[in-house]
């Protein structure tokens, strides 16, 4: 989709909306996208922080996951028969 059809879309969609929480999320977004172009996320870390980022995102992606029996042990008290 070119760029002209594309705003052409998005304006109609914003016109013919009256929700004031999606129109308030949109702005938020434009606002944060738009201040961001050429930057990186990290770019405000220190070298710890960084590091900690980097040991976080190599680790293992069930590392603190508990079978089906270890959730429904911990949670008994709560739940109903």
């Amino acid at each position: 989709m070119q760029t002209n059809e594309l705003k052409k879309e998005l304006v109609t969609l914003i016109e013919n909306t009256n929700d004031e929480d999606l129109l308030n999320l949109l702005k938020e977004d434009f606002v944060f996208y738009g201040n961001i172009k050429n930057k990186d996320i990290t770019d405000g870390l220190n070298d710890e922080q960084l590091q900690e980022l980097k040991s976080l995102s190599e680790e293992e992606g069930t590392k603190d996951t508990q079978t089906l029996e270890e959730f429904k042990k911990a949670t008994q008290q709560w739940r109903t028969k």
